[in-house]
């Protein structure tokens, strides 16, 4: 697999069970805090295995300071990405560093996977829950610091996410066969939700009031708080959608918005779908299903709010929403207990 399918990672098979996976990534400071940094920027760049189900295994530094960068900062960056690196267990076994007058911190990985568990873009088929693992909104949040609105330190839940691993999520997809997954990252919500549509050829529905937004983003999305990349983002993906009237133009940039070391977005079986929620919630990660995968239609992706929508209620029986409601009501509890949602 090369970038012609688009995937999260390069993958080389070597054996029937075996394949290696490589990915690279590497970005200038989001945080003020150099140790942080360190910290989001390696476990940004390890999440590409995690998205293809691989374990990761070795990395490299990628290295990008100025002569006039604190020796005392540079130590810091390097060593929250060893930190992170061992979370995960992973060995840096060196790397190369060059001069730029903007400093930027990231690594080259490889990891290791069975080819029969690889998770990809093409393998979503219709009538699956659409899952993800984290709440949006951090790009906002980054972009609202640099403009001196807020100060990143105060947003915990915020540098808790931008540090945590995927890992736990990806072990218990490849455990229950899940076969799709992607991350979310530079593309936003809706850029790598697209690629799994256009990968699989299937559209999505999705329940805009179950989709996990940081705490302040809403309140922060204004025109000062989109990044260059969060415009551009909707420029190219904007095509294709439906929208629900009741979401605003400041909640929409949201689902656009580039995120720095996202959560994993997967589309699992029904069957499968209320245990893998379970097993994810259990280990204390920020699970929502966010709606579904239909066939082929002439849009990608519908944007609704679960009760408003006569469309998906003519379809789908009242049992199996009122199921849905019971099951994710203690869920948006927990989210409003961790600040999560407004």
């Amino acid at each position: 697999m090369d970038q012609k399918t688009k995937d999260d990672a390069a993958v080389y098979k070597i054996t029937d069970d075996k394949a290696i996976i490589f990915t690279t990534d590497f970005f200038a400071p989001v945080v003020d805090d150099a140790f942080l940094f360190g910290q989001v920027a390696a476990a940004n760049a390890i999440s590409d295995v995690y998205a293809m189900g691989g374990k990761p295994t070795l990395a490299l530094n990628i290295c990008c300071f100025a002569d006039n960068i604190p020796e005392k900062s540079i130590e810091e960056i390097i060593q929250g990405g060893i930190e992170k690196a061992n979370e995960a267990g992973v060995i840096i076994a060196g790397g190369h560093t060059i001069n730029d007058p903007e400093p930027k911190y990231g690594l080259a990985v490889i990891g290791e996977i069975n080819p029969k568990n690889l998770m990809t873009l093409k393998n979503a088929k219709p009538n699956q829950d659409i899952i993800i693992t984290k709440p949006l909104g951090n790009g906002i949040l980054i972009s609202a610091a640099k403009n001196s609105k807020i100060d990143l330190s105060e947003h915990p839940n915020c540098l808790k996410f931008m540090t945590e691993l995927n890992k736990i999520a990806s072990e218990i997809a490849v455990d229950m066969n899940i076969e799709a997954c992607t991350d979310i990252t530079g593309f936003g919500l809706i850029g790598h939700l697209k690629n799994i549509l256009r990968a699989s050829n299937v559209s999505a529905k999705i329940d805009f009031a179950n989709i996990p937004i940081l705490d302040s983003v809403k309140k922060l999305s204004s025109e000062e708080n989109w990044s260059s990349g969060l415009i551009n983002n909707e420029k190219a993906l904007e095509d294709n959608i439906i929208w629900n009237k009741s979401i605003s133009e400041s909640e929409k940039k949201i689902l656009f918005d580039p995120q720095t070391s996202g959560g994993l977005l997967f589309t699992v079986d029904k069957s499968k779908s209320i245990e893998f929620q379970s097993k994810l919630s259990k280990n204390n990660l920020a699970v929502s299903k966010i709606g579904i995968t239909v066939e082929k239609t002439n849009y990608e992706i519908e944007f609704f709010l679960y009760l408003d929508s006569n469309l998906y209620l003519d379809k789908y029986n009242k049992q199996e929403i009122n199921h849905y409601w019971k099951n994710h009501f203690f869920d948006n509890l927990r989210y409003r207990n961790l600040n999560l949602i407004q």
